[in-house]
């Protein structure tokens, strides 16, 4: 059960620095992020903390697994940048967006809440309380 979750989870997560690195390519965002072994493998790693902290979150609140889908995912993506990506930016693994302008924030935010939404889909879909541990 955990497998699909986890399978998901990656998928959102390679989308979600898919569009980060393809603006970064196209000059839309100067977030300075740069893909490496390294950096991809602690990038998914993150997606499955985030994505399992979710996962508990919706399994815990009726409100939140009862919720939209868009709704949920975007508060999740909105929540997951501003904690990541101020993290990062104060370690110096990436420019701070709100001081690399709207485009570069607005493409951060964008792959973020991306991010978010699949991850609830996948939990919404797959999710069976009989199969809970």
């Amino acid at each position: 059960m955990y497998l699909k979750y986890s399978t998901g989870f990656l998928i959102a997560s390679l989308i979600q620095a898919g569009i980060i690195l393809s603006t970064e390519s196209l000059g839309l965002s100067t977030l300075g992020a740069k893909l490496t072994a390294v950096q991809l493998l602690i990038h998914i790693i993150a997606g499955q903390v985030v994505g399992y902290i979710l996962l508990f979150i919706m399994r815990k609140l009726e409100v939140f697994s009862a919720s939209n889908v868009w709704i949920i995912g975007s508060i999740t993506g909105i929540t997951a940048w501003f904690i990541l990506l101020t993290t990062n930016s104060a370690l110096g693994k990436v420019n701070a967006p709100w001081t690399q302008g709207f485009s570069t924030i607005l493409s951060s935010v964008i792959a973020f809440i991306s991010f978010g939404i699949i991850a609830t889909y996948i939990i919404k879909n797959y999710d069976n309380k009989e199969f809970e541990t």
